[in-house]
């Protein structure tokens, strides 16, 4: 790591003096839990003694393999005076047992705090009463936390309680960002997660049977990679409940976007795709709308590919953005070692 340009300057907004545990669900392997490992890696790598604890605490807990490039120890929980405990918004409940270290809140996710899909009203509501009672604590109740958001659209959520938060958001993994596999010859593929937005997404195919579009199911990471490298286009019609990682990994691999308004797709912030690639899926005519729309972008998909470089250079920007973010935030520790400039070169 070149560190020349990172500055000592700039108080942290959070003073660490001891050990910094990021809480994070055992033996699951999806975008949230990828990321509490990022800023575990993160952390070490500016001196920080941050470690992965995993819970339910009580239980033993293999460290995955997916995520073997991320330096993340384990470590278990403990509460200790002068040590800060982060937590996952979908675990605010785990904030009961702590008297005595730090906590920070940081905000993956809105809807899966509140329990919310967006397929079913009375499901959601069902959801967020039994989270409520197993695994969160009500927002009027987190009002003196230190909060951090993943997205916008968990800022403004929280804005809305009256609470204030700072932004620290994620990156993709290397094999996104460094990726070549971005095929030339694309095929009519449209490509789709069968496990968000299943309604609205199933009107939109059954009002197309002369589009081919394939889910992204029972894949391994390497096979989803293929297929989105191969395809032309990726559409997300369920909820956004941050800054989700497939419509940008999609996107990296060289396929246009084609999302709904729902939760975080609303904001120009968080998926920051030309707006006319945005369907109101609040009105029923959004299954026309994209009809439209997919066919010309398979007959001219060269022209609508431009459209989305801003958005491919955006998320290459990311990695740095969320160092400077963690630096910001948590600073840098004693032991942290700044190497020497480079010499200069003609």
């Amino acid at each position: 790591m070149n560190s020349t340009n990172i500055s000592r300057e700039r108080s942290p907004l959070l003073t660490i003096n001891g050990r910094i545990l990021v809480c994070c669900p055992g033996g699951i392997v999806t975008g949230g839990p990828e990321l509490l490992h990022q800023l575990v890696h993160e952390l070490r790598d500016l001196g920080h003694d941050a470690h992965i604890c995993y819970y339910p605490f009580d239980s033993v807990h293999e460290y995955p393999a997916a995520y073997s490039d991320y330096n993340a120890p384990q470590a278990k929980f403990r509460d200790q005076p002068g040590d800060l405990v982060i937590l996952p918004e979908v675990r605010t409940i785990l904030a009961r047992r702590i008297r005595h270290a730090d906590i920070a809140i940081w905000w993956l996710s809105v809807d899966n705090y509140l329990g919310r899909r967006g397929e079913s009203r009375l499901g959601d509501i069902r959801r967020r009463i039994t989270s409520l009672v197993r695994s969160r604590i009500p927002l009027a109740c987190l009002t003196n936390r230190f909060h951090l958001v993943q997205s916008t659209y968990a800022r403004e959520f929280l804005a809305s309680a009256s609470i204030k938060s700072i932004m620290l958001t994620d990156y993709l993994s290397r094999e996104h960002l460094e990726t070549t596999r971005m095929e030339h010859n694309k095929k009519n593929i449209i490509v789709y997660n069968p496990k968000k937005g299943v309604t609205k997404t199933r009107k939109i195919i059954d009002s197309n049977p002369n589009l081919f579009f394939v889910p992204i199911q029972g894949m391994s990471k390497n096979q989803v990679s293929d297929l989105l490298s191969k395809s032309k286009i990726y559409i997300d019609f369920g909820n956004h409940p941050g800054k989700d990682r497939l419509p940008r990994e999609a996107a990296m691999a060289g396929c246009c976007v084609i999302t709904g308004i729902q939760g975080a797709a609303g904001n120009a912030e968080d998926v920051p795709i030309p707006r006319i690639y945005k369907l109101n899926d609040n009105h029923l005519d959004y299954v026309s709308k994209f009809e439209s729309l997919a066919y010309d972008i398979l007959e001219n998909f060269d022209e609508h590919s431009k459209h989305f470089e801003e958005y491919r250079t955006s998320i290459r920007s990311e990695p740095m953005i969320f160092k400077q973010q963690v630096i910001k935030i948590f600073g840098l520790s004693n032991d942290f070692i700044e190497l020497p400039a480079p010499p200069n070169r003609v």
